[in-house]
């Protein structure tokens, strides 16, 4: 089964990811706890149920902080394992003649993907705020809450063009530089732009956690920038359906 196949190609970036992001973010977590005494450390829980409310909101921010980059992470190393990095090695001779539409090929391997951001998100967010919420005995994390799906979120369209510049460039390495070209090249028209025209762009894809770290520890919904979630909603399906278009146009 080709999911299968997916699996075992990402599995390693994946694992990698999601240590990446976990550890950090059981450091950060108990981090207030953690004090050295004759040379030795030693958690001393009794730290969070001094200020339990302060403290949740400070290590809540604190986690955020170590962790938004995880979606944007997760698709760019994901993404590169497309079925577009095949072509130049030739491997992907042997899939084109299984029983298969080519367009299945691009979406097995997105959903594959897509779970795995997910989960790259939600554990190491829902265990810390697990970690937090017990030592504190205070569950009021909205913080840590909604922080994942924001992740996702500004995910998924860099999913979507990792997986269209791999395509383009039939191969992991070209689909990675072209990737990071245009996200380089857009900050930095961006920041030319905004500065001396006062003209303010919208960000390329982070703006809901943009919004999340710039409101934080409260977070009005009335200032989520829903067109960037618009934005996001038409590029993570645009993106893979033209990397589709290329796949079904290859020729080896």
């Amino acid at each position: 089964m080709y999911a299968w196949k997916c699996w075992r190609e990402t599995r390693a970036s994946f694992i990698f990811l999601l240590i990446l992001s976990t550890v950090p973010a059981l450091l950060v977590t108990l981090s207030p706890g953690l004090k050295e005494q004759n040379g030795w450390w030693h958690f001393d829980s009794s730290e969070y149920l001094r200020n339990p409310g302060p403290t949740s909101q400070l290590v809540s921010i604190m986690v955020l902080s170590v962790l938004w980059p995880s979606g944007f992470l997760s698709a760019v190393f994901l993404g590169a394992t497309a079925p577009g990095s095949e072509i130049e090695s030739g491997t992907i001779e042997y899939l084109w003649t299984r029983p298969r539409w080519r367009t299945s090929l691009t979406w097995t391997h997105w959903s594959v993907c897509l779970a795995e951001m997910v989960t790259v998100a939600v554990v190491p967010t829902y265990l810390a705020a697990a970690i937090l919420g017990t030592l504190t005995r205070t569950w009021n994390l909205p913080l840590l809450m909604i922080a994942p799906w924001m992740m996702v979120i500004v995910g998924v369209p860099m999913l979507g063009l990792t997986t269209l510049m791999t395509a383009l460039r039939r191969s992991a390495k070209g689909g990675l530089i072209y990737t990071a070209g245009i996200v380089s090249v857009y900050l930095i028209v961006r920041q030319l732009v905004t500065v001396p025209l006062h003209l303010n762009l919208p960000p390329l894809f982070a703006g809901p956690v943009i919004w999340l770290m710039n409101n934080k520890p409260f977070v009005p919904l009335s200032a989520f920038p829903w067109g960037s979630l618009v934005r996001a909603v038409l590029l993570a399906a645009a993106l893979p359906l033209a990397a589709q278009y290329l796949l079904k146009r290859a020729e080896v």
